[in-house]
């Protein structure tokens, strides 16, 4: 029984021993593999996270409209922003200018978010409808084609659904 354990040890550590040679042997992957080229493979670590890529990937730059508007009494107010297409556009991953187009006139503003996206703050001025925008949202739920975000503070009924285009 004795020998068996020893022998299990060993093995363990002639594994171990064989793999710290055989990484020691390995080149250099910054070395370049043309003797001429003078540059090196980039060496860079991704430090994007995932929260980053997947708002990148499914949220900015991207057409959404304004599905549902239900302000604070409960009321739809929908029919206020169907003519409106809304785009979060990226100067960081964290905030960025908002555009709107609402009959054929673009207006910007700016939006910020926190670093786990569960809040957005919008801020744009131009029409009397983009007063609705002018809080600190949170995110209620997040799909790949609908965002539903609801008032961070004292929500009451007020409500907005945005789906992609």
């Amino acid at each position: 029984m004795m020998f068996k354990f020893n022998r299990r040890i060993f093995s363990a550590f002639g594994l171990l021993a064989m793999l710290v040679i055989f990484m020691a042997s390995c080149e250099d992957d910054t070395k370049p593999t043309n003797p001429n080229d003078t540059t090196k493979k980039d060496t860079v670590i991704d430090t994007v996270s995932l929260a980053q890529k997947v708002f990148e990937i499914y949220v900015l730059n991207k057409a959404t409209r304004i599905k549902l508007a239900i302000d604070t009494g409960g009321t739809n107010i929908t029919p206020e922003f169907s003519d409106m297409v809304i785009y979060l556009r990226k100067e960081t991953f964290y905030n960025g200018p908002v555009e709107i187009l609402a009959n054929g006139t673009k207006y910007v503003g700016t939006w910020s978010s926190n670093y786990d996206y569960s809040f957005l703050d919008l801020s744009i001025e131009g029409l009397p409808q983009f007063k609705y925008f002018e809080k600190t949202w949170r995110f209620k739920y997040k799909s790949l084609d609908l965002l539903i975000l609801v008032p961070r503070s004292n929500p009451l009924k007020k409500e907005m659904h945005l789906d992609h285009l």
